[in-house]
């Protein structure tokens, strides 16, 4: 019979069994990572002890020395290859892969041969390896009895020298890495130092029994330690010393998550996340001990970009990052947050200033469609916010201004970093346009930004305040070539005089009077013209008939006759309208008769009878003054200031409206020139035409804002309602 049951022969098959079965999960777990020169020792190391403990149970099994000799064979090569491996996990373990080398292992590799070689040749040939082999049996077992030579001791002591090394190198690791890797840095020592003790003591002859060798019962111990640093600790996920060097010191929390969702590691700055590695986060469930993660972490959910954390220091957030640590099929994962609390602080920061932003701040595609308004877009054009995102933005701009400006955006478009002003108006939410300054900027080439910034402010009033500024410095011009000009021709006559008065001319001194009082109407009329304000305030609902009136009574009409019963109202600045009107009527009192005004002002005279002065009105769509009355007061389109006197020929009309245009000697030329500014100011027009009396009708045309007065004017002072 050839093989035999001896009571060892149990647990070294179950201690075998248990290195297979560690060689299986580990082939089984990290088959894709086999390149991995941690894994791939570790995996020559469990399979060297496997082979080993199966030599030793069909050794002890066997009962013939040959057999015996075989299986001893066997596990000598095992026992290189489990030295070996060690020593490649050892030094790839603590991060000194580089020292895995052929000047480093070939040594090893040559020992190992030299000694296979005397252990095969032994003790047929000589005695440097075995001095002796046979067998004895004791107890009804049969076992192998040898007495080993010096090139066997050599051999054994340079093993231990080597398993030594290698436990001097995890033991330093241990001491260097943080409690979170501790655990697992002692479980490997553990696993490695158990059966190399048992191996000792077998060596020193003190092993039990007849000295029987259990280190294969040892692996099998040190199975459990193992398993436990791999399946618990992560093991070969990553090594301390190269977790050390990599993520010890980020300021990035890092967490690393195992297939079954278990934290097999945490880096200091987890802090942050309000937990720390002495909180036993290691081998604690992921979505337990940070709840936040659990999006990221779930199969079949999306991971979020960013999550937020309630912290003792307040509301913390922290960009998410999660990638496959080893293989796609492996399911651990390297979760790594960024804190981001101070960018999202100056993200809002800069939000709150955009949305608090009296101007709007637009984003351009290149295609010219709009990405984003800011909301100053409301307020400033009565848009809501998003209304017109997606759509062109010029599609809301003035027509006559729109091929300006996409010419001009084209050009932007084809150069990075382009800057420019633009100006150009808008078309507001209730139709009316109004005149926009925008800078623009092209940030297509930045990621972040990705389009063309405008950022727009409302000039409109900006503008007419401009254009306000320009007339009256033009009034200024005018009064002051009133003062250089218009006044020399009475100043030259009153010197003529005065001279002649100072040689007792009868009469001189009379008109002397008469040319200051001729300087004097000068100067009010163009100090009038020239405070006339460009645009009008307080503009209120009046009755037409009740402030001409006012103006009537207010001109020195003489024995000139006034009708006004038009039943109407109007929206405009009470005291400019009545200033208007008091022009018109002194300008067809003193104008409408072949006869000037008599040196008292009392009386004006056209063909031996007083001018007649009428207001009428005219109404929108050809309504007459009975169908007004019925249908209640409809808008107005148009007022006019008719007189019977003689007219204004018809070439002389276009030129009357100038400053110091006047059809009669004494006239100043500036009344007329205040109404237009009047009217001009309350976006309406005046003109004149022949009254159906034959006399001087003025006609001042409201537009199509009668009813609300002046409105909102172009870029040119035009009215761009529309």
């Amino acid at each position: 019979m050839a093989w035999q049951y001896t009571p060892y022969v149990i647990p070294t098959a179950i201690a075998a069994s248990l290195s297979f079965a560690l060689f299986a999960y580990i082939v089984a777990i990290r088959r894709r990572d086999l390149d991995d020169l941690l894994v791939r020792a570790f995996v020559a190391l469990t399979l060297s002890i496997a082979v080993w403990g199966v030599g030793d149970v069909l050794q002890l099994s066997a009962t013939t020395l040959g057999l015996k000799r075989v299986m001893l064979v066997v596990q000598f090569v095992a026992a290189v290859g489990a030295t070996v491996a060690l020593l490649a996990f050892a030094l790839a373990y603590t991060d000194n892969d580089r020292w895995v080398s052929r000047w480093t292992f070939g040594p090893l590799v040559l020992e190992s041969l030299a000694a296979f070689a005397l252990l095969l040749t032994s003790p047929r040939y000589h005695d440097l390896y075995v001095t002796a082999v046979g067998t004895e049996t004791v107890d009804g077992v049969v076992q192998i009895e040898r007495t080993l030579g010096p090139a066997a001791t050599a051999h054994v002591l340079v093993s231990y020298l080597v398993i030594l090394a290698a436990i001097a190198l995890l033991v330093h690791a241990s001491v260097r890495s943080e409690s979170v890797f501790r655990s697992q840095s002692i479980a490997v020592i553990v696993g490695v130092a158990l059966p190399f003790l048992i191996n000792v003591v077998w060596f020193l002859g003190q092993g039990p029994g007849n000295n029987v060798d259990l280190t294969v019962v040892g692996f099998g111990l040190a199975v459990f330690p193992l398993w436990y640093a791999v399946s618990r600790h992560g093991l070969l996920t990553i090594s301390p010393i190269a977790r050390d060097t990599v993520i010890e010191n980020m300021q990035d929390a890092v967490v690393v998550v195992d297939a079954d969702g278990r934290i097999v590691d945490a880096n200091p700055a987890v802090a942050a996340l309000g937990r720390s590695d002495d909180d036993g986060l290691v081998g604690a469930t992921a979505t337990d001990a940070f709840p936040f993660l659990r999006p990221a972490l779930v199969a079949g959910t999306r991971p979020p970009e960013e999550v937020a954390v309630e912290t003792d220091d307040g509301t913390q957030y922290f960009d998410v990052n999660v990638q496959a640590l080893r293989g796609d099929d492996d399911g651990s994962r390297l979760v790594l947050l960024r804190d981001v609390t101070e960018r999202r602080r100056v993200e809002e920061r800069y939000q709150r200033l955009i949305e608090n932003s009296s101007d709007v701040i637009t984003v351009l595609g290149a295609n010219g469609r709009i990405k984003y308004d800011s909301p100053a877009i409301e307020s400033l054009l009565g848009y809501d916010q998003d209304e017109w995102v997606g759509r062109r933005g010029r599609d809301r701009l003035h027509p006559e201004d729109r091929d300006r400006i996409v010419a001009e955006f084209q050009e932007g478009v084809q150069e990075p970093g382009y800057e420019t002003r633009l100006e150009y108006r808008i078309r507001h939410a209730d139709g009316s346009y109004r005149v926009f300054e925008t800078f623009a900027s092209n940030l297509l080439n930045d990621a972040v930004v990705d389009g063309i910034v405008l950022n727009s402010r409302d000039v409109t009033e900006r503008n007419r305040r401009e254009r306000e500024l320009e007339r009256t410095n033009e009034r200024l011009d005018e009064f002051a070539s009133v003062v250089s000009h218009d006044l020399r021709n009475p100043l030259t006559v009153g010197n003529g005089y005065l001279e002649l008065a100072r040689r007792g001319e009868p009469g001189a001194l009379d008109e002397v009077a008469a040319a200051h009082e001729r300087m004097e109407h000068i100067i009010a009329d163009a100090l009038a013209l020239a405070r006339e304000a460009e645009t009008v305030e307080g503009v209120t609902t009046l009755d037409l008939d009740s402030v001409a009136a006012d103006a009537w009574h207010s001109v020195a009409t003489g024995n000139a006759t006034f009708d006004a019963n038009t039943g109407a109202t109007i929206r405009a600045d009470r005291s400019r309208l009545q200033r208007l009107l008091e022009n018109l009527f002194r300008n067809a009192v003193e104008h409408g008769s072949t006869s000037n005004r008599t040196q008292s002002g009392d009386a004006v005279e056209h063909g031996g009878s007083a001018v007649a002065v009428r207001v009428d009105v005219e109404y929108a769509d050809d309504t007459d003054a009975d169908d007004a009355a019925a249908d209640g007061e409809p808008p107005i389109a148009a007022f006019a200031v008719a007189d019977d006197g003689v007219g204004i020929p018809e070439a002389e009309r276009e030129s009357i409206f100038e400053s110091g245009v006047s059809s009669t000697e004494d006239g100043t030329g500036f009344g007329l020139a205040i109404v237009e500014t009047i009217a001009n100011a309350h976006d309406w027009t005046v003109a004149v035409e022949e009254s159906d009396a034959g006399g001087a009708r003025f006609v001042v045309d409201l537009g199509s804002e009668s009813e609300t007065g002046g409105e909102v004017s172009d870029a040119d002072g035009q009215h761009v309602d529309d």
